[in-house]
C-alpha cells in the first residue's frame, strides 16, 4: 500500500517538474524582468553608437534571444530550404533597415521587430493581401487609418515604408501595454489582432497559470508567424550555425529623406537627381501615380548621393518652373477663409507651411501650395540637356458607382469640392448617374523631353479593373496589356506598377 502511495506521489512530482521546465520556456516573456511592461531590454541606449555592420547594431537589440520551441525549429528547418527567401529579403531591405532600426530605438523597441516585415511581406513595398493589407507592414485600413496613415487614390501611406514603419512601431508599442509586457502576445496580435489574441486567452482557461502564446489556440497562419518571427532572428544572430552566409550590410544610411514644397513628378525628379524612375518610384511607393505631391507627403526617400545632388538643385528648378504665392495674415484671417480665397485645401496649406495645428497669427506669412509659372518660359537646361515646362494637365475619368455622391469623390482624390465641380461644370445639386464619368484633372509630368505627353504611371489599387483604367484614361484595352505585358493575365493585381500610354 504504501509502495503504491510512494508511485503516486513520484509521478506527481516527475509530472510537475516537467510542467514547471514547459512553463519556464512559454512564459519567459512574461517573467524575464528584461521583457516586462517597462522595459524592452534598453535599445534606446543603441541610438547613436557606432557600430561596424547593420548586423552587429541588430544583434545588439535582440530580446529573445533564449526562447525555444519545437515550432521555432520547424521554421528554422523550412528556411534552411528556402534560403532564396531570406536573402531575397535581405536584399530589398537595404534600403530601409537603417531607419527601421532608428525607429526602434527611438520606441525603445526590440530589434527583432526590424524582421516583422520580412515576414510579413518579404520586404515588398507593393505587396497586397486578399485581406487588404498593404506595403511592408501589411497594414490594413482600419488600423493604418486608426495610426495616421493617409489613404487615397494618389498615395497610400501604408506604403510608404517610413510612414508605415512609424506606425508600425506606434502600434507594437501600444500592444505590449495591452498584453502587459508579454511581446509574444502583441507580436501575435499585430498578425491576427489583439480581439482575437484575448478570446484565445479566455478560451485557454488555465488552472494555475496565466496561458502564454505557446498555449493558445490561434489561426494558423498566426501560428507559424511568431515562431517565423524567432526564426529569423536565430538565424541573423548566429547564421553560421544554420548555415546562412548574410551580405555584408554597414550600419550606415543608403538612403536619405529631402523635403520638397512643390509638385514634382517621377520623371523630373530623375532628371533632377540622375536616378532612375524605377529606383525613385520603389524607394518612395507610397505614391500611386506619376504625380509627388506635397499635400499627401512632403518627404521623399533618396539614396545619398541622390540626396544631396537633389538639395543643391531643387530651388534652382523650383523657382524657374513655379509661380510661388505668398499670404500676408491679416486680422480676420482663418486657415479656412484662406484656403476659400486661393481655392486649396486646408489640409494642402498646412502640409506646405510645415503647420500641425489650425492656429495663425496676423502678419504670418504662408505659403499657397505652388502653381506652374504661366510666364513665357517653356524650356529650362539641366546638365546641357533642354527640356519642356509642360503646362498640360491630364484628365482621369472617375466612373461613378452606386453610393458615390460629390463628397465622396472629392475625398477619394484628395481634392478641393469647389475644384471638382468646377471641372464637371456642375454644382452640389447635380445628379450623379452610375456608370457615368466624372473629371478628375491632374498636373501631368513637368520636365519632357518633348512638348507631348504620352508615358505615364499608375499602381493598381485593391479592386481595380481593367475597364477602371481603361476608361479613366482614355486609352485602349490592348495598348494596355501588350505596354505591361499582361497578356495571360484576366485580372489587374493591386499593388502592380501600370505603364500608362496616352493616344
Amino acid at each position: 500500500m504504501y509502495k503504491k502511495y510512494f508511485l503516486i506521489i513520484a509521478v506527481l512530482l516527475i509530472s510537475g517538474c516537467q510542467h514547471t521546465a514547459s512553463r519556464s520556456l512559454s512564459e519567459l516573456t512574461s517573467s524575464n524582468g528584461l521583457l516586462g511592461v517597462n522595459s524592452t531590454c534598453e535599445t534606446a541606449k543603441l541610438q547613436n553608437k557606432n557600430f561596424n555592420s547593420v548586423w552587429t547594431r541588430m544583434r545588439s537589440g535582440f530580446c529573445f534571444r533564449n526562447i525555444n520551441s519545437s515550432r521555432i525549429s520547424e521554421e528554422l528547418k523550412w528556411m534552411k530550404k528556402n534560403k532564396s527567401f531570406v536573402y531575397r529579403s535581405i536584399d530589398r531591405s537595404k534600403p530601409y533597415l537603417f531607419h527601421i532600426l532608428s525607429y526602434l530605438e527611438k520606441r525603445n523597441l526590440p530589434h527583432e521587430l526590424a524582421l516583422l516585415p520580412m515576414v510579413e511581406s518579404g520586404f515588398q513595398p507593393f505587396a497586397y493581401s486578399t485581406s487588404r493589407a498593404a506595403g511592408i507592414w501589411q497594414f490594413i485600413p482600419p488600423t493604418a487609418r486608426e495610426y495616421g496613415l493617409k489613404m487615397n487614390w494618389l498615395y497610400d501611406g501604408r506604403r510608404d515604408v517610413l510612414e508605415s514603419t512609424k506606425a508600425a512601431t506606434y502600434f507594437l508599442r501600444d500592444m505590449h501595454r495591452h498584453f502587459k509586457g508579454n511581446w509574444l502576445l502583441a507580436i501575435a496580435s499585430y498578425n491576427t489582432g489583439a480581439g482575437n489574441v484575448g478570446k484565445a486567452i479566455d478560451r485557454a482557461n488555465n488552472l494555475f497559470t496565466k496561458p502564454s502564446y505557446w498555449d493558445l489556440n490561434l489561426p494558423r497562419e498566426t501560428e507559424l508567424y511568431v515562431p517565423r518571427l524567432l526564426a529569423l532572428s536565430k538565424i541573423i544572430a548566429n547564421p553560421q550555425r544554420y548555415g546562412f552566409d548574410l551580405p555584408a550590410i554597414p550600419n550606415k544610411k543608403f538612403t536619405s529623406t529631402v523635403n520638397f514644397r512643390d509638385p514634382l513628378d517621377f520623371k523630373t525628379l530623375s532628371i533632377i537627381t540622375g536616378v532612375s524612375q524605377e529606383e525613385l518610384t520603389n524607394l518612395n511607393p507610397g505614391y500611386s501615380t506619376w504625380i509627388l505631391d506635397p499635400s499627401q507627403q512632403n518627404k521623399l526617400l533618396l539614396p545619398v548621393d541622390a540626396a544631396k545632388v537633389f538639395n543643391k538643385r531643387y530651388n534652382k528648378v523650383s523657382r524657374s518652373i513655379y509661380e510661388n504665392k505668398i499670404h500676408n495674415v491679416v486680422k480676420g484671417d482663418s486657415l479656412y477663409r484662406i484656403s476659400r480665397i486661393y481655392n486649396v485645401k486646408i489640409s494642402a496649406l498646412k502640409k506646405t507651411n510645415g503647420l500641425t495645428k489650425d492656429v495663425i497669427y496676423i502678419n504670418q506669412k504662408l505659403r499657397i501650395p505652388s502653381e506652374l509659372n504661366t510666364g513665357s518660359k517653356e524650356f529650362i537646361t539641366i546638365n546641357n540637356q533642354k527640356y519642356f515646362i509642360n503646362k498640360k494637365e491630364i484628365v482621369f475619368n472617375h466612373i461613378v458607382k452606386r453610393y458615390d455622391n460629390w463628397y465622396r469623390i472629392a475625398k477619394k482624390y484628395d481634392v478641393s469640392l469647389n475644384k471638382l465641380l468646377s471641372w464637371n461644370n456642375a454644382d452640389k445639386k447635380t445628379k450623379l448617374k452610375i456608370n457615368s464619368l466624372v473629371k478628375i484633372k491632374l498636373q501631368g509630368p513637368i520636365l519632357t523631353k518633348s512638348k507631348d505627353i504620352n508615358i505615364l504611371r499608375y499602381v493598381v489599387g485593391s479592386g481595380d479593373r481593367y475597364d477602371q483604367v481603361v476608361r479613366g484614361f482614355n486609352i485602349d484595352k490592348e495598348d494596355l496589356i501588350k505596354d505591361n505585358k499582361l497578356k495571360n493575365r484576366k485580372y489587374l493585381t493591386a499593388g502592380d506598377n501600370l505603364i500608362i500610354t496616352l493616344n
